[in-house]
């Protein structure tokens, strides 16, 4: 979107607006704290069928406890699917991730499979006639078929919910914050977070990884635009940490979208997307933006 006079540049100032949020508007939902909770609601149903399953077989316990099990994860299962189409149907979402995600965790699956196939049969024949106490292989085969269902089970449905509902805690953030901005406002550019993947298990641990800065643009007018934002991210010393232009995205009247620009990922589902990355937290920024009729 070059200097052409057919775009309107509208700023309420000569200069551009900074706009400092409190913590708690960025911090508002850590949505990284909300993946893990999703992740370990289902984690521990798994876990306890895992459990009555294994134990079961062995005499321990009786299937009646199993039963239990069994009842408390399916009942978790068939929720998360309504849930699921709820929050799909409401906010025009797809059900499940992309065709790329859902390839890049069948592949690392498959991949754990094979290295735990290829270790199996080599101590197997390496070992050949030793006792169960020092190798079982059948033992082994229950092993990769338990990780390998695991880890389908997490990947292909329990992570992508989870990033699906941090991302709809996001976007009611976002319409929350965009309702709180004047109302002459054509555009809105919402800050929204600016978080590090990571579950944060220790400082060390996060050590490197970029942040990912989400921001949101609003049309308040009564027609399709095609809107461009130019953003300058600043850290809490006010320095400059990032200037970037978004894309030329078409909003429709009233329409909320993500600001997406070069480093937003296409090959992500649209929950898991961010505008862009910075090696400090974004703590403030300023942004312009400009706009034309949609064609």
């Amino acid at each position: 979107m070059s200097g052409s006079s057919v775009y309107l540049m509208r700023q309420g100032n000569s200069t551009p607006a900074l706009f400092d949020f409190p913590p708690t508007i960025c911090e508002r939902h850590d949505l990284m704290s909300i993946i893990a909770l999703v992740i370990f609601i289902f984690f521990i149903p798994y876990a306890w069928l895992v459990w009555s399953s294994l134990n079961v077989k062995k005499g321990k316990i009786g299937k009646a406890h199993w039963a239990i099990s069994m009842a408390i994860f399916l009942s978790l299962v068939i929720g998360s699917f309504v849930l699921n189409h709820f929050i799909s149907d409401t906010y025009q979402l797809s059900f499940f991730q992309n065709g790329f995600e859902t390839t890049v965790a069948i592949i690392v699956t498959a991949a754990f499979l094979l290295v735990v196939t290829l270790v199996n049969v080599i101590v197997s024949r390496t070992f050949k006639g030793a006792p169960t106490s020092v190798h079982n292989p059948k033992v082994v085969w229950i092993f990769a078929a338990m990780a390998s269902a695991t880890l389908l089970f997490f990947t292909l449905w329990v992570y992508p919910l989870a990033d699906k509902f941090s991302y709809v805690f996001a976007v009611e953030d976002a319409l929350a914050a965009a309702e709180e901005r004047p109302d002459a406002e054509e555009i809105t550019v919402v800050f929204m977070s600016s978080d590090k993947n990571c579950f944060r298990l220790s400082t060390s641990h996060c050590n490197g990884i970029t942040y990912k800065n989400a921001f949101f643009l609003k049309n308040n007018l009564d027609i399709p635009k095609e809107v461009q934002v130019q953003i300058r991210a600043l850290d809490a010393k006010q320095n400059e940490l990032k200037v970037i232009e978004s894309d030329i995205m078409t909003l429709e009247a009233g329409e909320l979208k993500l600001v997406e620009t070069e480093e937003t990922s296409d090959e992500s589902s649209i929950w898991s997307r961010f505008s862009f990355e910075t090696d400090a937290r974004t703590h403030s920024y300023e942004s312009m933006y400009r706009y034309r009729d949609a064609e």
